[in-house]
């Protein structure tokens, strides 16, 4: 097996400041893994991306607090329409290169293989709504898991969805 070094080009300064507080945090929690209750072929699926995609109109992620705060991220989340386009989005994020979701939203959020697989009936069929935050947290992690990914997790019950993919950038 060959073991990936996530702090391979992020430099020194970048690896003493995060790495510590993120090896402390994987220790504190397990993953929540469970079997889906249907199989993949009946499963509604909703994604979720760590990219800071918007639907154009709805409010964009806070890039200038993440200016202003470099080790803090926007929180919040938005609701991404099912039938959505490239031209219907906007993506938010200083800490990654949105160049390429921009010219390929597959890359950050993978509506098209989605509508591929169900349409091959490898899925039973796409959410009607997918969802979005702004993946670098820093100081403000804490937010993203005790409110926003609670409200995600209800609207994805509300919906009826079997199964959650996360799209991470």
């Amino acid at each position: 097996m060959h073991t990936v070094d996530p702090w391979r080009f992020t430099g020194r300064f970048l690896t003493n400041l995060f790495q510590g507080q993120i090896e402390a945090a994987d220790e504190q929690r397990d993953i929540p893994w469970t079997k889906p209750r249907v199989p993949v072929a009946e499963a509604k699926v909703a994604l979720v991306s760590s990219a800071g995609i918007s639907m154009r109109g709805d409010p964009p992620f806070d890039m200038d607090g993440e200016r202003r705060r470099p080790t803090w991220g926007d929180p919040s989340w938005r609701r991404i329409r099912e039938d959505a386009k490239p031209d219907d989005v906007a993506v938010n994020h200083l800490h990654i290169d949105t160049g390429y979701a921009e010219r390929d939203l597959n890359v950050a959020l993978p509506l098209d293989r989605l509508r591929e697989l169900v349409a091959a009936r490898e899925v039973g069929a796409s959410a009607s709504s997918h969802y979005a935050f702004m993946g670098y947290q820093g100081s403000s992690g804490d937010a993203l898991v005790s409110e926003s990914a609670p409200e995600i997790a209800q609207a994805m019950r509300d919906e009826r969805v079997d199964i959650a993919l996360l799209a991470p950038v």
